[in-house]
């Protein structure tokens, strides 16, 4: 077995070593655990190709706090919803407009649950750049409330950020507090993950790698969230905000493959973690547990199985994971520094995840 992990070890350092003179990324960290053990937890690279402005690039490290983009809805929303589902304090059958009013302005819209939300089958449309005609929270919440539905609830799979911007509301309605503040105290903390956060203050801008130069912003992000609507909400969405490093994501990950406990402390039953990890639809095309996506050959390559789920971010990181052959492998890498418009990142995403096989 030492040998074969060592061989798993040294392709894995090949593709991202390749990866990095490509230009997919300047820099990557990676985390492998098998049957309960960590194999591989490594950075490479550095975080930037070149100096922007003010940030003068360094090498990778494990503390290195990457922007994590859509992890934000299965490290965060996710994981507070089923928080809040344990307490009695929310149903995936509850319907939006219970919590948001405002929401339910038609018949259709008003039948939309927390469930809808959480699996994207909500109707609503997918990417919106709201962030173009709205400069605040409030005015991109508004417009989200007077979206039309592109297929009754239920009917379809669309991918929606929208979704995820509303359940970041509901939690913070029923929570009593905002996302970040919730998910640090109830979440983060009882799971050790010290380094995951929003809003990473400015003193730790030195571990933060950046991410892209956005013109109409006037700056090269660094230290603050990269996705657009995100931003204009104040840094803080059920889907994007998060920033996080290698070694906080692998607690999580470990939390969520040993079943909600973390170190012998229940973070989440077992329950709540076979549930949000269970295909939901079974009449829809493509597999969907609660935030979770399943089977997608696209990032998880030749691993992609009914029984494997993971998530991807927009900016270069990805989850993958399996219960009944316990292993996970974790990407965080900054593919749009300098520009989104790089080479694309899926092909080694499955190439790390193939990497994997001889192990199997």
């Amino acid at each position: 077995m030492e040998a074969r992990i060592t061989k798993v070890t040294n392709q894995v350092k090949e593709i991202v070593t390749q990866a990095i003179q490509k230009e997919v990324f300047p820099g990557a960290t990676v985390w492998i655990r098998w049957h309960g053990e960590t194999i591989h937890c490594a950075a490479y690279g550095n975080t930037a190709g070149k100096k922007y402005d003010t940030f003068s690039p360094t090498p990778v490290t494990l503390q290195t706090l990457y922007d994590v983009a859509s992890l934000t809805k299965v490290v965060a929303t996710t994981w507070a919803f089923m928080n809040l589902m344990e307490q009695g304090l929310l149903k995936l059958t509850d319907r939006v407009a219970t919590y948001i009013p405002q929401f339910g302005s038609d018949q259709q819209k008003s039948s939309i649950t927390l469930q809808h939300l959480l699996t994207h089958t909500s109707g609503l449309p997918g990417p919106l750049p709201l962030y173009k005609h709205y400069q605040s929270k409030e005015g991109i919440l508004q417009a989200i409330y007077r979206q039309h539905l592109l297929f009754p609830p239920g009917a379809q799979h669309v991918y929606c950020d929208v979704g995820f911007i509303l359940l970041g509301e509901v939690i913070r309605v029923v929570g009593s507090s905002e996302l970040d503040v919730y998910s640090y105290q109830n979440l983060f903390m009882p799971n050790g993950m010290n380094d995951t956060m929003f809003h990473p203050p400015e003193y730790l801008w030195e571990r933060v790698a950046p991410t892209e130069y956005k013109e109409y912003r006037g700056v090269f992000v660094h230290g603050q969230v990269h996705d657009e609507n995100a931003w204009v909400m104040g840094g803080v969405a059920g889907h994007a905000g998060l920033f996080s490093t290698i070694e906080d994501i692998a607690k999580f990950c470990t939390m969520v493959l040993d079943l909600g406990t973390y170190k012998g402390k229940k973070v989440l039953t077992s329950k709540s973690i076979i549930e949000m990890t269970s295909p939901q639809h079974p009449h829809i095309k493509e597999a969907v547990g609660l935030g979770w996506m399943m089977n997608r050959p696209s990032f998880m390559g030749q691993l992609a199985s009914q029984e494997t789920f993971g998530h991807t971010g927009f900016t270069g990181t990805s989850i993958i994971m399996n219960f009944q052959k316990d292993w996970a492998v974790v990407l965080l890498s900054n593919r749009v520094c300098p520009t989104r418009n790089g080479p694309d990142i899926n092909p080694y995403r499955q190439q790390i995840a193939n990497a994997l096989l001889p192990l199997f």
